[in-house]
């Protein structure tokens, strides 16, 4: 079993922290590592690339 690995992004609105933590989940997944995202943003911009078409419910919708 291999040990777990935390990443945070952080910084100031629309600097492309969204953008970032995406691609980054994409090319870790691609490699074959199992990860998840969570991201604090109402809007889901961090997950949107990821789900493609698919719809799910934020926390707020629920």
């Amino acid at each position: 079993m291999t040990k777990a690995r935390n990443i945070a992004i952080y910084g100031k609105g629309g600097i492309g922290k969204s953008t970032t933590s995406s691609n980054l989940s994409a090319a870790l997944s691609d490699l074959g590592l199992t990860l998840m995202q969570t991201g604090c943003d109402p809007k889901s911009d961090s997950t949107n690339n990821l789900r493609g078409e698919k719809s799910i419910l934020s926390a707020l919708m629920l």
